[in-house]
């Protein structure tokens, strides 16, 4: 196994699964693709395994089939130590064909023989039948293939979520094709601290809701040294995101309409806006956009299938799912950056800014708080807390004592167990709130009602672990309740989610 070289940052898990699939044994071509949002450093990470394997990377750019060819041509020459030139190919079939045969030639019995092609969908617009190439050199040097023998390994990547998972869908010309599928996604909230190097959690957590995991928006700020008081993170945006000459003024835009299925560019950042301002259900945003509901499935579809937004299932009733954002810069974008986009272009950023207050709290701080606290039951309760959970997500419980329903931020069922299925365990109910006011027993009492109306409707809910989260601290008796014995209850600020900082 090639050891993850020190300059790159996190990336353990998927360092490794990319490290196993370009070492493996096994004979024959195999294929692997690699996907995901812009500035995730999937590149970084391929050029990484391409230098430690001896491998060729060859950056795709939007350009004509004859001239892609000459630029891959350049690129097999130089990694193979010929002149500019000698290697010219007619097509993409004698291209990847003579690529494959000579660098497995020149791997011999060392190792696989490494090709990756990154922004392949460049590559794809101008030849629609290059996945089909690729199927037709799989069936011949793939492992199922009688005559495969040398051992080679191609990854295609690319930024266009929605054309790379169509890659593998249905009756595709590479579904069933591919060993290695990696998704490489934002840091975690604890992994965005320790590479931003935020000390303070509280500073922490508000730069995260506000710009969220992305690594590479790092480097398009002018201020990569983030204040350790939350306070005054509002300043450092208004100096390096809320300004039209920073990059990330309109990131948030263009990242959307950088998916190639994306092309209305009105109903598409009208149905973000709507979403980024609360509306979660298909009937109110159409609703909101004078459109009926059945009219947005397939730009929804586009929206969710791209990584911009998700769809939040309850872990009890087959219920219509929530419909959120998922990157916090296109919720700043649609939020803050769009409404007051007149006032950001005069110089007004610190107006602005303190006129946002309210809507930073309660529609981006709120729910950014509630998907941590999720995070954190899902990656770290297990080790940190001994709370062994499953299937975890949002839920609606009917109360018939009060005649309405009660809603729970977070709700795990025992590992194992189904999500909407009937009688299902649950072992955790939690609340999270981001406010000044200190969670206290009257908030408990409220999750142990909740634990008493889900175990008379049929749930195995005697037992649940109780959870309160809080950005403010909790109360003294509620402290005190959560110390006795017995582990019922759970408190956690966010020294707590953060942890240590290693």
């Amino acid at each position: 196994m090639q050891r993850k070289p020190t300059d790159v940052f996190d990336r353990d898990g998927e360092w490794e699964d990319l490290a196993e699939f370009a070492v493996s044994r096994l004979a024959g071509l195999r294929i692997g693709v690699v996907y995901g949002r812009r500035r995730q450093g999937k590149s970084y990470l391929l050029r990484r395994l391409a230098d430690a394997t001896g491998g060729l990377y060859h950056l795709a750019t939007e350009q004509t089939e004859t001239v892609s060819l000459r630029r891959f041509g350049d690129s097999l020459a130089a990694r193979l130590g010929l002149q500019s030139g000698a290697l010219t190919f007619d097509d993409w079939e004698a291209a990847l064909t003579t690529a494959t045969g000579l660098m497995a030639e020149r791997a011999g019995s060392a190792g696989p023989a490494l090709l990756v092609l990154d922004e392949f969908p460049y590559l794809t617009r101008e030849t629609p039948g290059l996945p089909s190439i690729l199927q037709g050199l799989y069936d011949q040097a793939g492992p199922g293939s009688t005559t495969a023998k040398a051992r080679l390994r191609m990854v295609l990547c690319g930024s266009a979520i929605s054309v790379m998972s169509d890659l593998l869908a249905g009756t595709r010309a590479l579904r069933g094709r591919v060993a290695l599928e990696l998704n490489v996604r934002p840091f975690g909230y604890r992994e965005a601290r320790a590479y931003w190097g935020i000390g303070d959690v509280g500073a922490a957590f508000v730069h995260n809701a506000l710009i969220g995991g992305t690594p590479g928006y790092r480097e398009l700020v002018g201020e990569p040294e983030v204040p350790e008081q939350a306070v005054r993170i509002g300043e450092w945006m208004a100096r390096n995101v809320l300004r039209p000459t920073m990059p990330l003024f309109a990131e948030g835009s263009r990242v959307v309409h950088e998916d190639p299925k994306i092309r209305d560019a009105a109903i598409y950042a009208s149905l973000m806006a709507a979403i980024a301002a609360g509306e979660s259900s298909p009937a109110k945003i159409g609703g909101l956009l004078g459109r009926p509901s059945s009219s947005l499935t397939y730009q929804l579809g586009v929206l969710e299938s791209a990584g911009f937004i998700e769809r939040r299932h309850d872990m009890l009733l087959d219920r219509r799912p929530l419909i959120t954002v998922a990157d916090p810069l296109v919720r700043l974008h649609h939020l803050v950056i769009e409404p007051y986009l007149a006032d950001l272009e005069a110089g007004r950023a610190r107006e602005v800014w303190d006129e946002v207050v309210h809507t930073v709290s309660s529609r981006i701080l709120g729910p950014h708080f509630e998907a941590l606290a999720t995070e954190w039951v899902t990656r770290f309760a297990r080790n940190e807390a001994g709370l062994e959970v499953g299937a975890t997500g949002h839920a609606i419980v009917a109360c018939r004592e009060h005649g309405a329903s009660h809603e729970v931020d977070i709700l795990s069922l025992e590992r194992g167990a189904r999500p909407r299925s009937a009688g299902a365990a649950v072992v955790f109910i939690g609340e999270a709130k981001s406010r000044d006011r200190r969670p206290g027993l009257t908030e408990l009492r409220r999750l142990e009602h909740i634990r008493e109306v889900l175990t008379v409707s049929g749930h195995d809910a005697s037992r649940a672990v109780l959870g309160l989260f809080s950005t403010a601290g909790f109360t003294d008796e509620l402290l005190t309740e959560a110390a006795k014995p017995g582990g019922q209850v759970l408190v956690a600020g966010l020294d707590r989610l953060y942890g240590p900082q290693g």
